[in-house]
């Protein structure tokens, strides 16, 4: 996402900005088709979904490392107050809907960075905090080395899980190793592939055939087993990463700016730790579309859902702004002037 400075700073590019927005939705798609269990056809547009979904994510990254990361704990703080204030919204949603949370599970809303309310942004986190010896790392070695570095641990991160469904981290792809991995690859792009365009038609068949061949096995796996699985779609395998880096470079073929796209961009990281809880909002006062999971339209309903919750997310997150933005700032100032305090004391000693 872009809450982060950008190591070398570039164009702004609203066909990128709009591939955050794609990626949110398709995400969104595949949380909300995960329950459609009831038909075959709601069975078969889920996997569909589920394998187009989980590129989103990795999306992500890969634009994160095109553009490169400079570690600002400042923002990094006011990131943390951003995500705390809409996880203590969920918590109270949870709470007054009468979901029976655990201790833990409460945790995780109270603490949503270390509590990994998100893994996606505790592992942002991780990785902005990495990222000054990462970019060091990529500086030196050069980019064969950069490049022998990605072969290996595809290999052994995304090869091995592909092939033998055997995941050495055994996080499915939704952990340090893999943002690392995926980091890498959007930053040797930014950094090799800079006037390397490859023709926009010939990707778009990898994107197809790489998808389809990841939906059929998927399908397979679900008729031979009797249940659903999707392991050939998870975040870290090769086809997976295959889609994401395809899905990159077309978006990153057309160049064009449109201040509606870089606005909504904006709030993709806010959109998408309130998902939840727009999704509760929605189903208990709006349109109650669980009623409808045995329907074979319910998948495709929920890609509509998807881009609903962008627009409301889009909203209220500009309410919050415009309301608290400036309680946000002071308090982020603060907390960041009072850590540097700390810190030159601990230096003086």
């Amino acid at each position: 996402m872009e809450h982060m400075v950008q190591v070398e700073k570039r164009e702004r590019n609203s066909s990128i900005e709009l591939l955050r927005i794609a990626a949110l939705l398709v995400i969104f798609w595949m949380h909300g088709s995960g329950n459609a269990t009831d038909n075959e056809t709601g069975i078969c547009l889920s996997i569909f979904a589920e394998t187009i979904g989980n590129m989103g994510v990795s999306c992500f990254i890969l634009i994160t490392g095109y553009f490169g990361l400079r570690l600002d704990v400042k923002k990094l703080i006011k990131l943390d107050l951003m995500l705390v204030f809409y996880c203590w919204i969920g918590l109270f949603f949870q709470q007054f809907w009468g979901a029976d949370l655990g201790m833990e599970t409460q945790l995780t809303y109270i603490f949503p960075v270390i509590g990994k309310r998100s893994w996606y942004f505790t592992c942002y986190f991780v990785l902005a905090f990495l990222s000054p010896f990462l970019n060091e790392m990529i500086e030196k070695i050069g980019r064969m080395r950069l490049k022998q570095l990605i072969i290996t641990m595809l290999v052994i991160f995304s090869g091995v899980t592909t092939v033998c469904f055997f995941d050495f981290m055994d996080d499915g792809g939704k952990g340090i190793a893999h943002m690392i991995m995926l980091y890498l690859i959007g930053r040797y792009i930014g950094l090799y592939w800079q006037d390397k365009k490859p023709k926009t038609g010939k990707l778009a068949g990898i994107f197809a055939a790489t998808l389809f061949v990841n939906f059929g096995l998927n399908l397979a796996l679900y008729f031979v087993t009797g249940s659903v699985q999707n392991r050939f779609a998870r975040d870290c395998t090769l086809f997976t990463i295959t889609e994401a880096v395809c899905a990159f470079l077309i978006f990153r073929n057309f160049h064009f700016e449109n201040k509606l796209v870089n606005a909504v961009a904006k709030h993709v990281p806010a959109i998408f730790i309130m998902e939840w809880t727009i999704r509760g909002i929605t189903w208990h006062y709006v349109i109650p579309y669980l009623e409808w999971v045995d329907r074979t339209w319910y998948v495709p309903l929920m890609f509509a859902i998807g881009a609903l919750l962008i627009v409301v997310g889009t909203v209220i997150d500009c309410l919050r702004i415009l309301l608290l933005g400036w309680l946000e700032n002071l308090l982020g100032d603060r907390i960041y002037a009072a850590g540097c305090a700390v810190k030159r004391k601990f230096i003086k000693a």
